[in-house]
């Protein structure tokens, strides 16, 4: 299954399109836990291509046999920057949860007006993601 639509440049944006994901994923036979983390994935990587980057901004979302693969295409070459932030802070956790829960995720040059795509994938065999999203054994 493949899937893509535009996100608008608005905090108010956030929301519709994680509804807009989850009924995808749901539609292409993701669930349980897994379902439940690339939501959570899918929500940080379009709250900061909305909040750090410029339109246009595009979700990509592409499930086959092996894995799910996530992108959200953005108008800035910026890439970003794993933070490690104070237990007190109100942000900066996004690319962490990323880094630390997708089976793997970067960045790559995207050509036209988007100028870079943030991706991850989360491989449908690798239950150490899961887990550690779980906290189940």
């Amino acid at each position: 299954m493949y899937a893509e639509t535009a996100v608008a440049p608005a905090l108010s944006a956030i929301a519709p399109t994680r509804h807009w994901a989850r009924e995808r994923l749901t539609e292409a036979g993701v669930d349980d836990g897994r379902l439940e983390l690339l939501v959570l994935l899918v929500s940080e990587v379009v709250t900061n291509a909305v909040a750090h980057a410029d339109p246009p901004v595009t979700l990509r979302v592409h499930v086959d046999d092996q894995r799910t693969r996530v992108e959200v295409t953005d108008g800035v070459r910026d890439v970003p920057v794993v933070r490690d932030p104070p237990p007190t802070a109100l942000g900066g956790r996004g690319v962490m949860f990323v880094d630390r829960l997708a089976s793997s995720w970067g960045t790559c040059e995207e050509e036209g007006d988007a100028a870079k795509a943030v991706w991850f994938e989360l491989r449908h065999d690798d239950v150490s993601e899961l887990h550690r999203f779980t906290g189940e054994r």
